[in-house]
């Protein structure tokens, strides 16, 4: 199995957070209120043939208040394919084979129930798959009108205003985000400030699957930032939260060693990125992001700023916090972070 895949079984085979994305897909096609009490993991393998087996990385039956039974699939998907549709089409009908082979006559003329779906597209390059419409012939979409509802997420390239409102969604996308180790430190922080201890213990683990890709990471001196034997799921959570800890504390101070030119961008784009997840006000989050957009390219044309001038992921953080929390902070607080911009890198050349 794929790291990738290996990573997201975790959480599309939890209880926790298949009942958060039910919750996002029954709102999303106005399916009313999840029962928590009626979900239950379903079969994953689908049809053999010619001596292949194709498997769905997780599915799930629940109830609403609005319909007796609904069916949902949730896929990971972290490469383009272009089928994509027409082997969840084959994932929905043999779920609804299975079910209606095993009703009631009277459950059969009450009707299928409907198959929800939800994609996450985790790929480094933007990508929308096409239609199943899309996929066949001009006559064949006329006569055809096969269609189920998909929820298709973008991970890495969608807007925040796309996103589910679910906190614990929104964060597993935030985690699967974070670029290098440095940037996991408002997510771990996000982490402890969830009320669920289930939810808490999940993406913890999570978090800590996607440090392991970075398993043998070396600083510019060779030294060895991360070993991913530390984090295996065999140690207590807490031996694994403390190496998260170390591995993000040797990431810093090597950074902190550095004192190459090159250090401006990486320093903006994890200041961005924590800014994305830090809870400000949109209005603000979005001023100040196209402020730092601005700065990005003063630095790619020559510009010259002072390092102690450049904010990162970790000074925002702190700020926020002396202030009291994202609700708290005055905006002229965030601004203060930010360099001002030589006003002859705004004149014409």
């Amino acid at each position: 199995m794929a790291i990738h895949d290996r990573r997201y079984k975790r959480i599309l085979t939890s209880a926790v957070f298949a009942y958060e994305m039910a919750q996002v897909l029954a709102d999303a096609f106005d399916l009313g209120a999840v029962d928590r009490q009626s979900l239950q993991p379903g079969p994953t393998s689908s049809v053999k043939e010619t001596g292949h087996e194709r498997i769905a990385d997780s599915t799930w039956a629940f109830d609403t208040d609005r319909q007796r039974t609904v069916m949902m699939i949730v896929e990971a998907q972290s490469s383009r394919e272009r089928a994509l549709e027409l082997r969840l089409a084959r994932y929905v009908m043999d779920r609804l084979l299975e079910l209606y082979e095993g009703m009631t006559r009277h459950a059969r003329r009450q009707g299928l129930p409907p198959v929800v779906v939800a994609v996450l597209y985790t790929g480094p390059d933007r990508w929308r798959p096409p239609s199943l419409h899309d996929l066949f012939s001009p006559l064949a979409q006329v006569l055809m009108r096969f269609e189920f509802p998909v929820q298709y997420y973008d991970v890495l390239h969608m807007e925040r205003e796309e996103e589910p409102a679910s906190r614990l969604v929104r964060m597993v996308f935030e985690v699967e985000r974070c670029g290098d180790p440095g940037e996991t430190i408002p997510v771990l922080q996000a982490i402890r400030g969830l009320g669920d201890q289930d939810a808490y213990e999940l993406l913890l683990r999570f978090l800590s699957d996607k440090m392991r890709q970075w398993d043998r990471l070396r600083d510019e001196q060779g030294r060895l930032l991360l070993d991913a034997g530390q984090l295996d799921d065999s140690r207590p959570l807490s031996e694994v939260v403390r190496e998260m800890e170390t591995v993000q504390e040797r990431f810093f101070r090597q950074m902190a060693e550095r004192r190459a030119e090159g250090r401006v961008e990486g320093m903006l784009l994890s200041f961005r990125r924590t800014l994305a997840a830090s809870g400000l006000d949109t209005r603000l989050v979005r001023d100040v992001e196209a402020h730092v957009d601005r700065i990005l390219k003063a630095v790619r044309r020559g510009v010259r700023f002072d390092l102690d001038d450049i904010p990162d992921g970790a000074r925002l953080l702190l700020a926020i916090q002396e202030d009291g929390g994202p609700t708290q902070v005055p905006a002229e607080r965030i601004w203060s972070l930010l360099p001002h911009i030589p006003e002859e890198d705004d004149a014409p050349k």
